[in-house]
C-alpha cells in the first residue's frame, strides 16, 4: 500500500483500500480514472478528499460505498472483502456500516421526514414502532424535532439536509461517505451541519470521509488528501 494511512489505532480499520483501479470503457477508449489508489481508514477519523472536477472523487466514494465495482485492487469495510460478497451481502453491509450524505439530499418527495429516516431501519428489518422511535430520536438531535411531519417540499434546504444527515446515521453506522455535503447550502447554513457532523462524529464514534471543495469544512478534519492523477496524497 501507499503511504496514505491513518494515524495508529489499536482497533480495526473501518475501512481498507488497496492498489485501487477504475477504468471506463466506451468502445475502443479506455478511460482510467483511479490508478493504484490506496486508503486506510481508523474508528472515528475524520478525512476530507480534495481535488478538481473530474478527478474521480464521487467514483472513488462510490467504489468505497459498495455502489460500483474496481477494475482492480481489494475494498474491505470492517474486514469484509467486499469481492467476496454478493449483492444481497453487499447491500446488507451497506445498510448495517455505511451511511451516506450527497450534496442534493436525494430524500424521497412522497414521504415525511420521519419516514425518510425511518427508511434504512425498516431496511434491515426493524419493527415500524422501533425504527420510528429511532428515527424521531435522531431528528430531534439534528434540531427538527417540529418536522418530523414535514414532507421535503415543506423543508428548508438546510432542514432537507440535516433530515439526510440523519438519515446516514440512523442505523449508526462506522462510516460516513460525504459527497459535497454542504455544496448546495449558504454558508451560513453550511456552517451548522459542518457542526452537526462533527459533534455526531465525537458522540458516536462515527468515520467520516468527506469530499468537498469547500476548504474550510476540509480544515476542520482531521485529514486532508488531495486527489490528483488517480491517486490521493497527503495535503501539509
Amino acid at each position: 500500500m501507499s503511504d496514505i494511512n491513518a494515524s495508529s489505532d489499536t482497533g480495526q480499520p473501518v475501512l481498507v483500500a488497496d492498489n485501487i483501479n477504475r477504468t471506463y470503457k466506451q468502445g475502443d477508449l479506455s478511460v482510467e480514472v483511479l490508478n493504484g489508489l490506496s486508503l486506510q481508514i481508523e474508528a472515528g477519523e475524520r478525512i476530507a478528499i480534495i481535488g478538481s472536477s473530474g478527478s474521480g472523487k464521487s467514483t472513488l466514494l462510490h467504489l468505497l460505498g459498495g455502489l460500483d465495482t474496481a477494475t482492480s485492487g481489494s475494498i474491505s469495510i470492517n474486514g469484509q472483502d467486499l469481492k467476496q460478497l454478493n449483492q444481497a451481502a453487499r447491500g446488507r453491509l451497506r445498510n448495517e456500516s455505511v451511511g451516506f450524505i450527497y450534496q442534493f439530499h436525494h430524500l424521497l418527495p412522497e414521504f415525511t421526514a420521519l419516514e425518510n429516516v425511518c427508511m434504512p431501519l425498516l431496511i434491515r428489518g426493524d419493527t415500524p414502532a422501533k425504527a420510528k422511535e429511532q428515527a424521531g430520536a435522531l431528528l430531534d438531535r439534528v434540531g427538527l424535532s417540529q418536522r418530523h411531519r414535514h414532507k421535503p417540499s415543506e423543508l428548508s434546504g438546510g432542514e432537507r439536509q440535516r433530515t439526510a444527515v440523519a438519515r446516514a446515521l440512523v442505523t449508526k453506522p462506522h462510516l460516513v461517505l460525504a459527497d459535497e455535503p454542504t455544496g448546495n447550502l449558504d454558508e451560513t447554513t453550511a456552517a451548522g451541519v459542518y457542526e452537526l457532523m462533527l459533534e455526531l462524529n465525537k458522540e458516536l464514534g462515527t468515520s467520516f470521509l468527506v469530499v468537498t471543495h469547500d476548504r474550510k469544512l476540509a480544515g476542520r478534519m482531521q485529514r486532508v488528501l488531495t486527489l490528483t492523477g488517480g491517486k490521493l496524497e497527503s495535503v501539509g
